[in-house]
Order: structure tokens, then C-alpha cells, then sequence
């Protein structure tokens, strides 16, 4: 009797040992997971380059006619061929004349830019206009004409030399002109505008000699032909 009973209870003991339930359930619910991510981030770059498209689409388009485009490229194939050849030596210049003035040491400041700026402002106003009219009206922005301050007042730094003017060349230049300059003008004022006039005539004619020297004397390799 006694051996029956033990046996029982160890029979009783074995139903109450706990299940240890298997991970299939958790293993199933990650890999489920992980199959829906990749199909959301799909989802989110397509949406990325839609808006990327739409807001980039002047990159590469310049108008849409009928439904057909034009692309930028071919505007500005176009415009290479009106302009391009004009656009490069102005650039290639323009090149040349800050490596010249940096081998030299010769700078021209941000202030002798601006007051460059500013007896042109006080010029257009004198006479009823205003900057921003008289620079939309040739097709240049603000920049455009800063720069071009910039590269002149570099070059008459550079030829500084040759663009010098006597007394004389003032003197003689009122007096075979009296009909045609300003009567509004002190003397002195007469002068000084006479004689800037003067500069510039010489700064336009050595300056073209000193740039075809400076074309003549550089490395330049074309990889277009306009």
C-alpha cells in the first residue's frame, strides 16, 4: 500500500510541472515587421522625388509648350551660339586679370568698390534715374556691376602708368571741346570731369593692348569652339 501511494504522488507532481510555451509566435510577429519596412521607405522616396522633381524641374526644363518641353540644355546650346564666343574671352579675361593683380600684390577693397558705387549712384541721380532702373534696362544685376567696378579698378591700379594725364592734355582738350562740355561747372569741377574722361579714353586703349598681351603670354587650352 505504502509504494501505490508514492507513486501517485509523483504521478500528480509530473501534471503540475509549467509548459515552456515556444518563441513561434514572437519569431513570426519580427519578421512580419521587418517585411513592412521596406515597402514604407519605398513608399516615402518615391514621395521625396516627386516633391524633388517639382521643385528642381527649372534645372532642367525652360518651358513646357503644348505639353512639349524645352529643355535648358537647348536654351543654352542657343545661346552659345549667339554669345558663347563673346562670354568665354570676356571670362577668360576676367581670369587673367585677378592672376595678374595677385602676382603683382595690387587688391582693390571693398570700400573702393563701393565708393565706386557711389559716384555712379550720385551720377544716375543727378540726372533723374535711379541704379536698379539703369541696370535692369542693359540686363545686368547688382553683382554684375560690382564685379566689373572690381576688375576695373584693378586694372587701372595695373596700368596705372600709362594712363596718366598732363595739365595740358586738359587744357587742350576744353579748348578744342568748348561747345559741347557743361556750362553748370566751376572751373575745378570742369577739370576733374574732363580729365576722368580723358583717363578712361587711355584706360580703354591700353588696356586691350595689355589684355591681348596678357591672351598672347598665357596657357589657355579651348575644349569648345564657338
Amino acid at each position: 500500500m505504502p509504494v501505490k501511494k508514492a507513486a501517485k504522488r509523483r504521478s500528480t507532481a509530473v501534471k503540475k510541472t509549467p509548459k515552456v510555451l515556444a518563441p513561434v509566435t514572437v519569431k513570426k510577429f519580427v519578421v512580419s515587421d521587418k517585411l513592412k519596412q521596406p515597402k514604407v521607405f519605398v513608399g516615402l522616396v518615391v514621395v521625396v522625388l516627386v516633391i524633388a522633381a517639382f521643385l528642381l524641374k527649372g534645372l532642367f526644363v525652360a518651358a513646357i509648350v503644348n505639353g512639349q518641353p524645352i529643355s535648358r540644355f537647348t536654351v543654352i546650346s542657343e545661346l552659345e551660339k549667339q554669345g558663347g564666343k563673346q562670354a568665354l574671352t570676356s571670362l577668360i579675361n576676367q581670369d587673367l586679370i585677378f592672376q595678374e593683380a595677385a602676382k603683382k600684390k595690387i587688391t582693390f577693397s571693398q570700400s573702393e568698390v563701393n565708393a565706386s558705387l557711389k559716384q555712379i549712384q550720385d551720377s544716375l541721380a543727378a540726372q533723374g534715374q535711379d541704379l536698379d532702373t539703369a541696370l535692369a534696362t542693359q540686363g545686368m544685376t547688382k553683382q554684375d556691376l560690382l564685379t566689373q567696378l572690381k576688375l576695373r579698378g584693378l586694372v587701372e591700379k595695373l596700368l596705372a602708368d600709362k594712363i596718366t594725364v598732363s595739365d595740358k592734355e586738359i587744357s587742350d582738350y576744353i579748348q578744342a571741346n568748348k561747345s559741347t562740355l557743361p556750362t553748370n561747372m566751376t572751373d575745378a569741377e570742369l577739370k576733374s570731369n574732363v580729365a576722368d574722361q580723358l583717363k578712361q579714353q587711355k584706360l580703354g586703349t591700353a588696356s586691350q593692348a595689355w589684355l591681348d598681351q596678357l591672351n598672347k603670354d598665357a596657357k589657355i587650352n579651348y575644349f569648345v569652339s564657338y
